[in-house]
């Protein structure tokens, strides 16, 4: 009898992990950013992935993300001008709350990381360097769904990127992508 107790009881505890959802989202898009205490406006491209986990298939999801950015200023003209190139690798738990009807659901997220980054400035002075540092915020979006499993994703994320040695800055991005449940 106890044999049987215990076998029914792994049972219902391990029932919780086949009810879960996992998704993954590949997307890219269109990223600016003002450099803390500056007038330097960059502007540039995103690409990246998230994986989440979604228990039960309720509203709320654990993602994981990575990604890459990459954004270019140019101050000044001529032979005065100087350039800046910024590289950013941020790293991030992505938790996200989602509510809609099957073919869309609306999401609202939060992001806290952090991130690898490049600055290069070119110009009267030469400077480069490498630093890495916090990476927060949050964003929302929507998912829209072509298929049962296979949907559309857009999506705005606002997020501080901080550095231990030079300038920090928001940095914003207004992407999409494509995602699937499995």
């Amino acid at each position: 009898m106890k044999r049987y107790f215990f076998i029914v009881a792994m049972l219902l505890i391990s029932a919780q992990a086949f009810t879960q959802e996992n998704i993954a989202i590949l997307g890219g898009g269109y990223s600016f950013a003002t450099i803390e205490d500056t007038e330097i406006k960059t502007t540039g491209w995103r690409i990246g992935g998230v994986y989440e986990f979604n228990p039960s298939g309720g509203s709320f999801a654990h993602g994981f993300g990575f990604g890459y950015i990459s954004l270019s200023a140019t101050e000044g003209t001529g032979s005065g001008a100087t350039d800046y190139k910024i590289n950013s690798f941020p790293i991030y738990y992505a938790p996200k709350y989602m509510f809609g009807k099957e073919k869309l659901k609306l999401f609202i997220k939060g992001v806290v990381g952090m991130q690898f980054s490049g600055l290069k400035r070119e110009g009267f002075l030469n400077l480069s360097d490498n630093d890495f540092g916090f990476y927060g915020g949050g964003g929302a979006g929507a998912m829209i769904f072509v298929r049962e499993n296979i949907f559309i994703n857009v999506e705005y994320e606002i997020a501080w990127a901080s550095n231990s040695y030079y300038k920090d800055g928001w940095i914003n991005t207004a992407g999409g992508g494509i995602g699937m449940k499995f």
